[in-house]
């Protein structure tokens, strides 16, 4: 579990270091980083191939625009909540997705499944379903939690909140989990990394109002 936390750790740092220097070149991002080159080499290819980052040259670039008009926005809040979205996976267990939503377009960014599969799939620029609680937290006009409980997927619950960018374009976090009902520990871990990702993208702080 620890080795597993290391690599993660260093895929960020790598990939903070390809936004901060960007383009970047594999000398220096592991200078900044002070991971060794090969390490650096092999992180880049994985986070190539999930789109993560994309190669210019001998140099690397965030991953490519999956939105045509919201490149700059989408670029940004799958690099700004690449670190919140995946310790909200590893800390709840629930599978968890970003999305967003830009010229009335909502598309998936990205997923992590759950550490039991929940035998669902989002693959990055597929549309988000209409009707599940992630298409009504893309158009929500309240900063608010959305909950589906077990009416798109049997046996399933989520929990999706939503994230007000610039420009009338929104972004959400949505968290999935076997059960009927979302328990408190996920509606509050899914509001508070929502909160913490709104406050990465400088944003003024949400106050999210929980369900009683």
């Amino acid at each position: 579990m620890e080795a597993g936390r290391g690599v993660l750790e260093a895929a960020f740092a790598v990939l903070d270091q390809v936004r901060e220097q960007e383009p970047a070149r594999l000398l220096d991002l592991a200078a900044a980083t002070g991971i060794p080159r090969p390490t650096v080499h092999r992180l880049l290819g994985q986070l190539l191939a999930v789109g993560a980052v994309r190669r210019d040259g001998t140099k690397y670039r965030l991953g490519a625009s999956l939105l045509t008009g919201g490149g700059q926005i989408e670029r940004r809040v799958r690099a700004v909540a690449a670190r919140p979205v995946a310790e909200l996976a590893a800390h709840t267990g629930a599978g968890v997705t970003l999305s967003i939503n830009v010229g009335g377009r909502s598309v998936f960014l990205q997923m992590i499944d759950a550490h039991e599969p929940l035998g669902v799939t989002a693959e990055p620029g597929e549309p988000v379903p209409e009707g599940t609680a992630g298409a009504d937290a893309l158009r929500a006009v309240e900063p608010r939690p959305y909950i589906d409980a077990g009416t798109v997927a049997k046996g399933l619950t989520c929990v999706a909140v939503p994230i007000p960018l610039p420009g009338k374009a929104t972004a959400v976090i949505t968290t999935m989990a076997h059960g009927a009902q979302p328990s408190p520990k996920l509606l509050n871990a899914t509001c508070a990394t929502a909160a913490r990702v709104a406050d990465r993208l400088a944003l003024p702080e949400q106050s999210l109002s929980l369900p009683r």
